[in-house]
């Protein structure tokens, strides 16, 4: 589902990396800048992909319950280069932690945003 975002800021992966569940491509980023709650109950949630030409950054927005929105930089030379990946040309799901990825454990609390694709600007190149 597709919105329009209202975000004053945006955050960076701190580190991210793909791995595979049940045959679906995951996305998995630490951020632990992100002030949303890890535990947080996501009921429904919208996204929608923008492309920041100066920065030559795409920025993943997200809205949840209808309320909090963040967004999520990817530019071109930092956490872009997954966005390169062959398994970010398919339709994937983004997971989130704010724990950085040598201290993830069984138990460690995520959000999870699945049917996640990228239709990539023209104006990117990339």
């Amino acid at each position: 589902m597709t919105y329009s975002p209202n975000l004053s800021e945006a955050h960076i992966p701190y580190d991210g990396g793909w791995t595979e569940e049940n045959g679906i491509p995951v996305l998995l980023l630490s951020v632990p800048t992100l002030p949303i709650e890890m535990t947080t109950n996501i009921h429904k949630f919208s996204y929608t992909w923008l492309y920041e030409k100066e920065m030559e950054a795409y920025v993943l927005c997200i809205q949840l319950n209808n309320q909090e929105e963040f967004g999520l930089i990817f530019s071109q030379k930092e956490a872009g280069v997954l966005l390169l990946d062959a398994d970010a040309y398919s339709e994937f799901t983004v997971v989130i932690t704010a724990e950085h990825m040598e201290n993830l454990k069984e138990d460690t609390p995520y959000l999870s945003f699945p049917k996640i694709s990228l239709t990539r600007s023209l104006l990117a190149g990339w």
